[in-house]
């Protein structure tokens, strides 16, 4: 027996000692489910020490391995079979390691058939891998996956219905605009009536009334269909091309009424960039064309700049007009906001709501530098795409 151990020793000390060094439990059994190896690592998960378990039966320190499900296939493994896997989706552990907290480290198990050559007793070689902080991971992961699948329908739905809402405000602005724009055509003719009914006996004082009538007819006309506008520039989805900067300003240029004099500069060699070539043409007709109608020279001079950055480009609509007080730098941008308390040259104060509102859309933003008697430089930013 003396003998017969001895070679069991120098079998594992040969061939298996480096296991005691590594991060992973391992331990070896005989036949009979006794210990002949039990590396350091186990010691500290299991707290059983090596002298206390060496050639002593397994089974004493750790009865789970007498259940049928584990002996059949441990047996196998003495019959010189290929490896076992208890895998920790489907298996218990096989030898439990408290974790401090009452609950067990969650294992993968692997058991291999290893002989010694000499004497062809055949061993079976216990690997253990600690799989607890995985198998936390995976689990937070699957919880975070749910609450991601949960978000993406809900987030799903609210995009339905934002996509609704809009639909439903395109189609409530354009029966508004129908409806409201006949009535007003309908003021306009019996302004005309009256004019013709009363004849020579018309004094000067109700001619004056009839024109300022008509004329705040008109503006409400343009303030409804501005509204139109509005909602056709924030509901509608954006159908991205290439778009020559260049060639699009030409365009814009014109088709503005610009007086002779007037010089609008910018570089013959622009970036060809992808954008809503509609949407950005109406972003720049707007500023290019308010610098010309607010203009208080004939002469004026407007420089266009474009400035391609990592992320985006960067537009400059730049003039040498009257200038903005800084008062109105962020009125401007809102709905129905003018200069001033009473409307100038026709203006709705609708233009740059929508000029803001399409640049939003594209990921940019805009703001003016300006002040009375030193022109307006409008800048926005463009995402690239």
């Amino acid at each position: 027996m003396g003998l017969r151990k001895k070679s069991e020793e120098e079998f594992i000390s040969q061939n298996f000692s480096f296991l005691d060094l590594v991060p992973v439990g391992v331990f070896i059994l005989r036949k009979d489910y006794s210990v002949l190896f039990w590396n350091s690592c186990l010691e500290r998960w299991t707290g059983v020490l090596r002298e206390n378990i060496l050639h002593q039966s397994v089974l004493d320190n750790f009865p789970i391995l007498k259940q049928a499900k584990y002996a059949s296939r441990i047996d196998s493994i003495f019959k010189g079979g290929p490896p076992v896997i208890f895998s920790s989706k489907f298996h218990e552990y096989l030898i439990p390691c408290p974790l401090g907290d009452g609950t067990f480290q969650t294992q993968q198990t692997m058991i291999t058939s290893i002989t010694d050559k000499d004497t062809n007793d055949i061993y079976a070689l216990f690997t253990l891998q600690d799989l607890t902080d995985a198998s936390k991971q995976i689990s937070k992961f699957k919880t975070i996956k749910k609450e991601l699948a949960n978000k993406e329908v809900e987030l799903n739905g609210m995009l339905n219905e934002v996509n609704r809402v809009n639909k439903e405000l395109e189609q409530f602005a354009y029966v508004v605009s129908h409806d409201l724009r006949a009535p007003l055509r309908g003021i306009t003719h019996l302004a005309e009536w009256i004019k013709e009914d009363l004849g020579d006996v018309m004094n000067e004082s109700v001619e004056e009334h009839l024109v300022s009538l008509q004329e705040r007819v008109s503006r409400m006309d343009k303030m409804i269909e501005g509204i139109f506008t509005y909602s056709k520039a924030i509901s509608k989805n954006s159908e991205m091309k290439k778009v020559d900067l260049k060639l699009l300003l030409d365009e814009i240029v014109d088709e503005l009424v610009v007086p002779s004099q007037f010089i609008i500069e910018y570089s013959e060699k622009l970036p060809i960039i992808t954008s809503h070539r509609t949407k950005l043409k109406q972003v720049l007709s707007n500023l290019i064309g308010n610098s010309v109608k607010h203009h208080d020279k004939k002469n004026g001079h407007i420089i266009i700049s474009v400035q391609e950055n990592e992320e985006d480009f960067e537009f400059e609509i730049k003039d040498d007009g009257p200038g903005i007080a800084p008062m109105f730098h962020e009125k401007i941008f809102q709905l129905f906001n003018t200069m001033g308390d009473e409307p100038k040259k026709g203006s709705t104060g609708i233009g740059l709501a929508i000029v803001k509102k399409i640049i939003t859309e594209f990921d940019g933003v805009i703001s003016l530098d300006s002040e009375i008697g030193k022109g307006v430089s409008f800048k926005f930013t463009h995402r690239k795409y």
